[in-house]
């Protein structure tokens, strides 16, 4: 099992005043650490007040605000791939209908151009309606949201790939004979990952993904999904273990004296949300690696410590007592 960490770009540390800074100081400490990915997230604008329901928890709230700093993914991911070496980037999620898939292809190709190759596009559909509309997008690009996903990716690889100008017809978006380079580092395009929960996520993810990102699944929900997604991939004629699965959540590192009900209650919300002292988080691990999950995607903290310091702080613990068991699962 790999664990990659998001650099926090809701939100940021405001108590370091280095906004966008504090996330790339961060990717830098967790490629020292030894992690093995970092992970930017994905809104463009939040409304003050949010008509739509967030899916991927019970309470149907989304745990940002419009106030808060929300900065740019691909932008930060061009800043990360300078400031480190070694450490795999991803979105997790980028919104795909947000962007013309030309502009998208052309920054995601620039980023894995700084980085050597180190580019994962973890893709989605989105789920704010709100936000569709803020941006002044067509009603049917929320309400087809999944096909015009798979469009744009399709269009995306078509630039990535070609051997001369680029050309694509599609139902969302077409263009002929363009030059739309740099292309990336690895001549066969970016390793996309399939967001998302349910049905049509794990068929998008087989037929277009080299990874599949979970969200808001607990173990047994999780194992579920992998036996789903094997069994898809089989049909497709697809070896059913070439697909990365990785899940999106949050590490908490003990710091408080929260009653171990309340810990399992939230691990019950809000899927993969792991807390606890060092033995108790290999323990939670352990059972997602035996569900099917390949790589975590976690922003990574201390209890009731959302500072920077502690963030650094609960990733030297995990370095020094976590990784090396989850390693070797």
């Amino acid at each position: 099992m790999e664990i990659g960490v998001i650099v926090e770009n809701f939100g940021g540390f405001p108590d370091t005043g280095r906004s966008a800074r504090a996330c790339v100081d961060l990717a830098i400490h967790a490629e020292r650490l030894g992690f093995d990915s970092v992970w930017v997230t994905d809104h463009i604008v939040l409304p003050r007040e949010q008509r739509s329901k967030y899916p991927h928890n019970s309470r149907g709230e989304f745990p940002y605000s419009c106030e808060q700093d929300i900065h740019e993914p691909l932008v930060l991911m061009g800043a990360i791939a300078q400031a480190t070496e070694r450490v795999e980037i991803g979105v997790s999620v980028l919104v795909i209908p947000y962007r013309h898939p030309l502009t998208t292809a052309k920054m995601l190709a620039t980023a894995d151009q700084l980085s050597s190759g180190r580019i994962i596009l973890g893709a989605g559909v989105g789920w704010l309606q709100d936000e569709f509309e803020a941006l002044g997008l067509p009603e049917e690009h929320f309400t087809r949201r999944g096909a015009v996903t798979m469009d744009y990716l399709r269009a995306m690889q078509a630039v990535w790939t070609a051997e001369e100008w680029a050309s694509y017809t599609g139902p969302f978006v077409q263009y002929k004979e363009v030059g739309a380079r740099p292309q990336p580092a690895r001549h066969s395009g970016l390793p996309i990952w399939i967001g998302g929960k349910g049905e049509r996520a794990l068929r998008r993810a087989v037929e277009l993904g080299e990874g599949y990102l979970a969200i808001s699944s607990d173990a047994n929900s999780l194992k579920n999904e992998v036996a789903r997604l094997r069994e898809l991939a089989e049909e497709a004629g697809r070896e059913p273990h070439s697909i990365t699965v990785g899940e999106i959540g949050r590490i908490v590192v003990e710091g408080s004296s929260m009653p171990r009900a309340e810990k399992l209650k939230r691990n019950d919300t809000d899927g993969l949300w792991i807390q606890g002292n060092s033995e108790q988080l290999i323990e939670s691990l352990y059972k997602y690696s035996k569900a099917g999950l390949n790589h975590v995607v976690a922003g990574i903290g201390q209890t009731r410590n959302t500072s920077f310091s502690g963030a650094v702080e609960a990733l030297e613990q995990l370095a020094q007592e976590v990784l090396p068991e989850v390693h070797v699962f």
